[in-house]
């Protein structure tokens, strides 16, 4: 059997996420981001630069896949070296990379995975 290498990227402009402060937009933020997600991105005082760039990783997770996923069936989390990985609820084979970067007004996301 052959494995075939996926990759997708993704960029977000931050400002998408400032003009959507949680606090108004909480079900906008449920539908896309897990709980332990947002407990990571909250604990910062610009949480919407870490909203973004985990929105961008899971939009590059999709676009790597040959069946469709809900956002939420995707969680981006750190190891314990603070490097981002990939979970992508009931799928066995996840040998996936993942790179998340940010300037003030974009978060910029690449994803490899092995098929």
């Amino acid at each position: 059997m052959t494995s075939k290498i996926n990759i997708g990227t993704d960029v977000v402009e931050i400002q998408r996420f400032r003009l959507k402060p949680l606090g108004k937009n909480r079900s906008f933020y449920d539908s896309l981001f897990t709980r332990s997600e947002l407990s990571y991105c909250i604990k910062y005082a610009d949480p919407y630069t870490h909203f973004a760039g985990i929105f961008a990783a899971k939009e590059a997770v999709i676009k790597c896949l040959d069946e469709s996923v809900r956002m939420t069936d995707i969680e981006i989390f750190w190891n314990n070296r603070g490097k981002p990985k990939v979970a992508i609820r009931d799928h066995k084979k996840n040998n996936t990379s993942v790179s998340i970067s940010h300037t003030r007004s974009i978060a910029l996301a690449v994803v490899v995975i092995l098929l």
